[in-house]
C-alpha cells in the first residue's frame, strides 16, 4: 500500500507541475498575442495621422477639387476593433484590480457595482460630455459599461468589413447616474447627478425582493450617503422559459429516486466508478478487497526477499554483517590528531604548489612590542 500511496502522490506532484508549465506557457502566448496587437494598432494609428495630413493637405491645394472623402465609401474615419481596446493593463488579461476599484469607487466598487442596464447615466468628460444616455451592458470585471446612443465608433473589423458603428466600452469612472428628485423646497422634480452610492443590505419590508433564488435582480439596494435614500433599481423583466422533450423540467431533477439507508454509500457503485475513475493514478481510497491484495503481493515479496537472504554465500553473509555494524556505529567521527595530520598535508600541498609556481611564501614574524 505504501508503493500506491507513493505513486498517488508522485502523479498529483506531475499534474501540478504540467499544469503550472502550461499556465506559464499560456501567459507567455497571451502576452505576445498582445505584444502584436498593440504593434499593429500603432501602426494603423500612424498610417491614420499621415492620411489626415495628406488629406489636409490636398483640401488646401486642390479646393473645391478635392475628393468627398466624407461619403463612407472608402471607410473614411473608420478605425479597426484594435485601435479602441483598452491598453490600459498591457500583457495582462485584464485591468489592475487597483484600477478597477478606482474606477468603480464612486458606484461602489466592483465587487457590489450600484450600475445595471437601463440606467441613466451622464457622461462627464470626452467628447460627448454633457450628453445624458442610458447603459446598455456592464462589463464589471473590467470597470467599463457601454452606452446605447453615444461613445461608439466607426469600426472596420479584422477582415476590411463594411464600417459600422459600433458601441465602444467607456469607464465608469467616465459617468455620473442621473435620476429625477423631488426638491421638498420648491416641489418641482428634475434630474440630478449623483455623484456617490453606497451598497447597502435590502430592505425587505419595502421591497417584494427575496434572497432564495434571485436571479434577475440585485441582491442590495443603492442607498445616496448624503441623501440616506434608496434609488430604485431598473425593472427586469425574468426571461419566459419553454420546455422541449429533451429538456429536464425542475419537478424531474428534484424528484427523489434513489433510496438508501446507512449501511450502504450514498450511491450506487457504478455511479461512483463514473465519478472517480477506479484506474486513475490519483486515486487514494481503494476497496478493501484491493488493498487485501496488495497486502499479500507485499507480504508474498517480502517471504521471497527472506528465502532469497536464506540461500546467501559466506562472502554475501559477511558483507550484510559488515552493512550493518556500519549502520549501528553512524557516522565516523575525525579525532585531533587525524585533523592536525590533515592540516599539516594541507600546507605541504600548499607550499609546494607556490614553488612550483615560482612564488616564495614569506613568513615573517612580528617584534615584540616595548
Amino acid at each position: 500500500m505504501q508503493k500506491l500511496v507513493k505513486r498517488a502522490a508522485q502523479a498529483q506532484r506531475q499534474a501540478t507541475r504540467r499544469a503550472r508549465q502550461q499556465m506559464e506557457q499560456d501567459n507567455i502566448d497571451n502576452r505576445m498575442r498582445n505584444r502584436q496587437a498593440l504593434r499593429s494598432a500603432v501602426s494603423e494609428i500612424r498610417q491614420n495621422l499621415k492620411d489626415a495630413r495628406q488629406a489636409r493637405r490636398e483640401d488646401w491645394e486642390m479646393g473645391p477639387l478635392a475628393p468627398k472623402r466624407d461619403l463612407g465609401f472608402n471607410n473614411y474615419g473608420a478605425f479597426k476593433e484594435t485601435v479602441r481596446q483598452d491598453w490600459t493593463n498591457y500583457g495582462l488579461h485584464q485591468a489592475r484590480p487597483q484600477l478597477i476599484e478606482q474606477r468603480c469607487a464612486w458606484a461602489g466598487g466592483a465587487r457590489q457595482l450600484n450600475l445595471a442596464p437601463q440606467d441613466r447615466v451622464v457622461i462627464m468628460d470626452g467628447p460627448d460630455k454633457g450628453k445624458i444616455d442610458r447603459i446598455k451592458d456592464v462589463q464589471a470585471e473590467n470597470g467599463t459599461v457601454t452606452l446605447e446612443n453615444h461613445h461608439r465608433a466607426l469600426s472596420v473589423g479584422m477582415f476590411d468589413n463594411p464600417a459600422r458603428s459600433q458601441a465602444m466600452p467607456i469607464s465608469v469612472g467616465s459617468i455620473r447616474l442621473v435620476y429625477p428628485l423631488r426638491n421638498p423646497e420648491t416641489g418641482v422634480t428634475k434630474d440630478v447627478i449623483i455623484n456617490q452610492l453606497k451598497a447597502v443590505p435590502p430592505n425587505m419590508q419595502s421591497s417584494n425582493m427575496s434572497l432564495d433564488r434571485w436571479q434577475y435582480g440585485k441582491k442590495w439596494d443603492r442607498l445616496v450617503p448624503g441623501l440616506s435614500m434608496i434609488i430604485p433599481w431598473p425593472e427586469v423583466q425574468a426571461p419566459e422559459f419553454e420546455a422541449t422533450k429533451a429538456d429536464t423540467v425542475r419537478e424531474q431533477v428534484e424528484e427523489r429516486t434513489f433510496y438508501y439507508g446507512l449501511l450502504s454509500p450514498p450511491m450506487p457503485d457504478q455511479v461512483l466508478d463514473e465519478l472517480r475513475n477506479k484506474y486513475s493514478r490519483f486515486r487514494t481510497r481503494h476497496e478493501p478487497w484491493y488493498i487485501e491484495q496488495k497486502e499479500m503481493e507485499e507480504a508474498s515479496k517480502k517471504g521471497r526477499l527472506e528465502a532469497i537472504k536464506s540461500m546467501q554465500t559466506p562472502l554475501e553473509e559477511f558483507h550484510e554483517r559488515r552493512r550493518e555494524l556500519r549502520d549501528t556505529q553512524g557516522e565516523p567521527e575525525l579525532s585531533e590528531e587525524l585533523l592536525e595530520k590533515i592540516g599539516e598535508y594541507m600546507a605541504k600541498k600548499k607550499d609546494a604548489a607556490l614553488n612550483q609556481a615560482g612564488v616564495s611564501q614569506v613568513s615573517s614574524q612580528q617584534a615584540p612590542v616595548n
